[in-house]
Protein backbone atom coordinates (compact mmCIF):
# COMPACT_ATOMS: atom_id res chain seq x y z
CA UNK A 1 0.00 0.00 0.00
CA UNK A 2 1.34 3.66 -0.71
CA UNK A 3 1.33 5.96 2.31
CA UNK A 4 -0.19 9.63 1.25
CA UNK A 5 2.22 12.61 1.58
CA UNK A 6 0.74 14.95 4.44
CA UNK A 7 0.24 18.43 2.62
CA UNK A 8 -0.52 21.65 3.91
CA UNK A 9 -2.59 24.52 2.86
CA UNK A 10 -0.16 27.80 4.16
CA UNK A 11 -0.86 31.57 3.54
CA UNK A 12 2.03 33.69 2.93
CA UNK A 13 5.78 32.66 1.61
CA UNK A 14 7.33 29.31 2.31
CA UNK A 15 10.56 28.23 2.07
CA UNK A 16 11.84 24.59 1.79
CA UNK A 17 15.11 23.44 3.19
CA UNK A 18 16.87 21.03 1.01
CA UNK A 19 17.30 18.04 3.28
CA UNK A 20 19.27 15.97 0.34
CA UNK A 21 23.10 15.54 2.02
CA UNK A 22 24.26 17.89 5.34
CA UNK A 23 26.52 19.97 3.23
CA UNK A 24 22.87 20.96 0.94
CA UNK A 25 20.81 20.88 4.08
CA UNK A 26 23.44 23.86 5.63
CA UNK A 27 23.75 25.81 2.07
CA UNK A 28 19.94 25.74 1.97
CA UNK A 29 19.23 27.50 5.53
CA UNK A 30 22.11 30.07 4.77
CA UNK A 31 20.25 31.08 1.54
CA UNK A 32 16.79 30.68 3.13
CA UNK A 33 17.86 33.44 5.97
CA UNK A 34 19.06 35.33 3.22
CA UNK A 35 16.04 35.25 0.93
CA UNK A 36 13.83 35.72 3.56
CA UNK A 37 15.27 38.59 5.68
CA UNK A 38 17.66 39.98 2.72
CA UNK A 39 20.95 40.91 2.68
CA UNK A 40 21.64 44.53 4.72
CA UNK A 41 24.17 44.70 7.73
CA UNK A 42 21.23 45.70 9.90
CA UNK A 43 19.49 42.75 9.21
CA UNK A 44 21.83 40.39 10.62
CA UNK A 45 20.67 39.41 14.11
CA UNK A 46 17.44 38.47 11.89
CA UNK A 47 19.13 36.11 9.80
CA UNK A 48 21.05 34.64 12.49
CA UNK A 49 17.26 34.12 14.24
CA UNK A 50 16.27 32.55 11.12
CA UNK A 51 19.54 30.10 10.90
CA UNK A 52 19.31 28.96 14.50
CA UNK A 53 15.56 28.40 13.88
CA UNK A 54 16.32 25.86 11.08
CA UNK A 55 19.32 24.05 12.49
CA UNK A 56 17.21 23.46 15.78
CA UNK A 57 14.37 21.81 13.69
CA UNK A 58 16.97 19.68 12.02
CA UNK A 59 18.29 18.34 14.85
CA UNK A 60 15.04 17.93 16.42
CA UNK A 61 14.07 15.68 13.86
CA UNK A 62 16.90 13.74 13.66
CA UNK A 63 16.27 10.82 15.47
CA UNK A 64 13.64 9.88 13.28
CA UNK A 65 12.84 10.39 9.21
CA UNK A 66 12.18 13.79 8.31
CA UNK A 67 9.73 14.60 6.08
CA UNK A 68 10.16 18.05 5.09
CA UNK A 69 11.35 21.49 6.85
CA UNK A 70 10.01 24.83 5.45
CA UNK A 71 10.13 28.47 6.90
CA UNK A 72 7.81 31.33 6.73
CA UNK A 73 9.53 34.49 7.58
CA UNK A 74 6.08 36.76 6.94
CA UNK A 75 2.36 35.18 7.11
CA UNK A 76 1.41 38.49 6.05
CA UNK A 77 3.23 40.74 4.07
CA UNK A 78 4.82 43.63 6.31
CA UNK A 79 4.76 41.77 9.30
CA UNK A 80 7.63 39.49 10.42
CA UNK A 81 5.88 36.25 12.25
CA UNK A 82 8.79 33.66 11.53
CA UNK A 83 7.56 30.03 11.64
CA UNK A 84 9.02 26.73 11.37
CA UNK A 85 7.54 23.65 10.09
CA UNK A 86 9.50 20.57 10.33
CA UNK A 87 7.19 16.93 9.47
CA UNK A 88 8.70 13.31 10.95
CA UNK A 89 8.23 10.48 11.67
CA UNK A 90 9.27 9.34 14.72
CA UNK A 91 12.08 6.24 15.04
CA UNK A 92 11.23 5.08 18.22
CA UNK A 93 8.04 4.46 18.18
CA UNK A 94 5.92 1.14 17.54
CA UNK A 95 2.31 0.18 17.71
CA UNK A 96 0.65 -2.75 19.07
CA UNK A 97 -0.95 -4.97 16.49
CA UNK A 98 -4.00 -4.89 18.59
CA UNK A 99 -4.13 -1.08 18.32
CA UNK A 100 -6.08 -1.15 14.56
CA UNK A 101 -5.61 1.76 12.09
CA UNK A 102 -8.43 3.80 13.68
CA UNK A 103 -7.41 6.88 13.83
CA UNK A 104 -9.01 7.52 17.35
CA UNK A 105 -8.00 4.61 18.61
CA UNK A 106 -3.87 5.28 17.41
CA UNK A 107 -4.69 8.93 19.13
CA UNK A 108 -6.26 7.09 22.07
CA UNK A 109 -3.18 5.04 22.67
CA UNK A 110 -0.83 7.91 22.32
CA UNK A 111 -2.76 9.77 24.94
CA UNK A 112 -2.12 7.44 27.46
CA UNK A 113 1.83 6.66 26.32
CA UNK A 114 2.28 10.46 27.04
CA UNK A 115 0.62 10.52 30.33
CA UNK A 116 3.08 7.83 31.49
CA UNK A 117 6.34 8.23 29.41
CA UNK A 118 6.02 12.54 29.54
CA UNK A 119 3.77 13.81 31.79
CA UNK A 120 4.66 17.42 31.60
CA UNK A 121 3.87 17.32 27.75
CA UNK A 122 0.55 15.44 28.48
CA UNK A 123 -0.45 18.11 30.84
CA UNK A 124 -0.64 20.46 27.90
CA UNK A 125 -2.35 17.87 25.31
CA UNK A 126 -5.13 19.27 23.66
CA UNK A 127 -7.07 17.77 20.31
CA UNK A 128 -6.83 18.97 17.07
CA UNK A 129 -9.94 18.82 14.42
CA UNK A 130 -11.11 19.99 11.46
CA UNK A 131 -11.83 19.32 7.94
CA UNK A 132 -8.20 17.79 7.26
CA UNK A 133 -6.86 15.63 9.79
CA UNK A 134 -7.51 14.91 13.59
CA UNK A 135 -4.22 15.34 15.88
CA UNK A 136 -3.08 15.58 19.38
CA UNK A 137 -0.79 18.99 20.28
CA UNK A 138 1.19 18.98 23.03
CA UNK A 139 3.37 22.25 23.42
CA UNK A 140 6.18 24.23 25.56
CA UNK A 141 7.29 27.41 25.83
CA UNK A 142 11.50 27.74 26.63
CA UNK A 143 13.58 30.48 27.38
CA UNK A 144 16.14 31.12 24.29
CA UNK A 145 19.60 32.88 25.91
CA UNK A 146 21.82 35.13 23.98
CA UNK A 147 23.74 33.03 21.42
CA UNK A 148 25.06 34.58 17.93
CA UNK A 149 24.92 38.20 19.01
CA UNK A 150 20.78 37.28 19.71
CA UNK A 151 18.59 39.08 22.67
CA UNK A 152 16.67 36.25 24.91
CA UNK A 153 13.32 35.35 23.73
CA UNK A 154 10.83 32.74 24.77
CA UNK A 155 10.82 29.64 22.28
CA UNK A 156 7.30 28.44 21.24
CA UNK A 157 7.50 24.76 20.22
CA UNK A 158 3.78 22.72 19.47
CA UNK A 159 3.94 19.17 18.47
CA UNK A 160 1.00 17.55 16.33
CA UNK A 161 0.89 13.66 16.54
CA UNK A 162 -0.78 13.20 13.27
CA UNK A 163 -1.94 9.64 12.40
CA UNK A 164 -1.11 8.40 9.31
CA UNK A 165 -4.35 6.96 7.53
CA UNK A 166 -5.20 3.11 7.47
CA UNK A 167 -1.89 2.41 9.38
CA UNK A 168 -0.77 2.34 12.86
CA UNK A 169 1.88 4.88 12.18
CA UNK A 170 2.33 8.65 13.35
CA UNK A 171 3.67 11.47 11.49
CA UNK A 172 4.43 14.27 14.16
CA UNK A 173 4.59 17.91 12.76
CA UNK A 174 6.38 20.14 14.82
CA UNK A 175 5.73 24.19 14.65
CA UNK A 176 8.33 26.42 16.25
CA UNK A 177 8.51 30.58 16.69
CA UNK A 178 10.67 32.87 19.06
CA UNK A 179 7.16 34.40 19.48
CA UNK A 180 6.75 32.79 22.65
CA UNK A 181 5.25 35.81 24.69
CA UNK A 182 2.29 35.58 22.10
CA UNK A 183 1.67 31.74 23.31
CA UNK A 184 -1.77 31.79 22.48
CA UNK A 185 -2.28 33.61 19.62
CA UNK A 186 0.53 31.28 18.07
CA UNK A 187 -1.19 28.46 18.88
CA UNK A 188 -4.26 29.22 17.58
CA UNK A 189 -2.28 30.04 14.20
CA UNK A 190 -0.72 26.88 14.52
CA UNK A 191 -3.81 24.87 14.92
CA UNK A 192 -5.15 26.32 12.19
CA UNK A 193 -2.31 24.63 9.80
CA UNK A 194 -2.75 21.24 11.03
CA UNK A 195 -6.44 20.88 10.96
CA UNK A 196 -6.39 21.93 7.29
CA UNK A 197 -3.79 19.62 6.44
CA UNK A 198 -4.48 16.60 4.31
CA UNK A 199 -2.93 13.36 2.78
CA UNK A 200 -2.95 12.84 -0.47
CA UNK A 201 -1.44 10.63 -3.12
CA UNK A 202 2.38 11.19 -3.87
CA UNK A 203 3.29 13.24 -6.62
CA UNK A 204 4.68 11.31 -9.42
CA UNK A 205 8.73 11.81 -11.04
CA UNK A 206 8.38 13.89 -14.16
CA UNK A 207 9.45 10.40 -16.02
CA UNK A 208 6.90 8.33 -14.24
CA UNK A 209 4.60 10.82 -15.66
CA UNK A 210 5.84 10.79 -19.35
CA UNK A 211 5.46 6.98 -19.01
CA UNK A 212 1.59 7.06 -18.01
CA UNK A 213 0.94 9.15 -21.43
Amino acid sequence: MTVGELRFRLPGRWFSVDLSTEASTAASISAIARDAVGPADDRATERATVRRGLREAVAAGAAGDIRALMLAHEITPGTPLPVTLLVFEPSDLRMSPAVGTEPSKVLGVLTEALARLDPEAHATLTQVSGPGVPALRTHRVEEVGRDEDLSGTRRLSADYWVPVPETKGVLVVRLATPLGDIENLMLSLFDGFVAAAFFAAPEASPLRRALRR
